[in-house]
């Protein structure tokens, strides 16, 4: 597999984006996010003809060169395929963003397996190496940013989502171990947690379905909290007042209502979030009396 470029002859702006998962959702609006900051772009996803339409139009809106990379992370050898074949092409990545993932819903154990260790090889195993393949060359420069998308599941276990939450907080504590690690090396990583966001993925689950309309966000919105915190610097980022409630509730409540929290998140849970809620501040107005 070979990066095609697409530039206009401009001088990038500020350094090579890695963005993965590119052709839709949050990870196209992550790409014209950093477009419209001066950056080039690798896009890299399954669907060729689709990364091919957005690498046009942001050479062509934002004067940035871009190379699409078709590629699909579920291939064991398909990071490190990557990885050589930019580096060969000359392409320093000064920014990774992971944000490729897939879902997988339902009762764990109706679950079919091999979608299930297909999400992990996405979600956990192809993001840790390219971490691991561009990280190095980050420290030894001095300078670079790595940006993981997680989720708000990740603070909460999800009844019907089970490996996809186990998932995502492998991505938040990875992500929240590196910033530390990379503590005065002129390297960052970030973790961007969303909520709900109006994308195909959600749209075509039963996950989406039952959630109050006041709790989705935009991809855009997502995107752009998660670029202006990974150029910054910021170890976490959860966008939206909603999600920030809940994240940062999450490690200070009872175990039994953060898995009544993770249950709202899927089909026919907010009844129980309520009862959970309500069983708390029955115990509250006991311990006050």
């Amino acid at each position: 597999m070979g990066p095609k470029s697409r530039a206009n002859g401009n001088k990038k702006a500020g350094g090579w984006v890695l963005v993965t998962g590119a052709s839709a959702g949050i990870g196209r609006e992550l790409a014209r996010a950093f477009a419209t900051r001066r950056y080039d772009l690798v896009l890299a996803a399954r669907t060729e003809s689709a990364l091919d339409a957005l690498g046009r139009e942001l050479a062509t809106s934002h004067g940035v060169r871009v190379k699409t990379a078709p590629v699909d992370l579920s291939e064991p050898g398909a990071p490190r395929a990557m990885a050589e074949a930019l580096s060969a092409a000359g392409v320093e990545v000064g920014v990774l963003v992971n944000n490729a993932g897939v879902l997988s819903e339902g009762p764990f154990a109706a679950g079919a397996l091999d979608e299930q260790l297909e999400l992990l090889q996405v979600n956990v195993v192809a993001l840790t190496a390219l971490t691991r393949l561009f990280l190095p060359a980050m420290i030894e420069r001095g300078d670079g940013r790595i940006l993981n998308v997680a989720s708000i599941a990740a603070f909460m276990p999800v009844p019907q989502l089970a490996v996809y939450a186990a998932a995502k907080a492998y991505v938040l504590s990875l992500t929240e171990a590196l910033a530390e690690e990379l503590q005065g090396t002129g390297v960052a990583a970030t973790a961007l947690c969303p909520g709900f966001t109006d994308t195909a993925m959600i749209r075509g689950s039963a996950l989406g379905r039952p959630v109050p309309k006041g709790l989705t966000m935009s991809p855009k919105d997502v995107a752009e909290a998660g670029c202006a915190a990974c150029l910054a610097g910021e170890a976490v980022v959860t966008p939206g007042f909603a999600n920030k409630l809940i994240t940062s509730g999450a490690p200070l409540v009872p175990r039994g209502l953060v898995r009544a929290l993770g249950g709202a998140m899927n089909g026919g849970g907010w009844e129980r979030l309520a009862g959970a809620l309500q069983g708390l501040a029955a115990a509250s107005g006991r311990a006050k009396r």
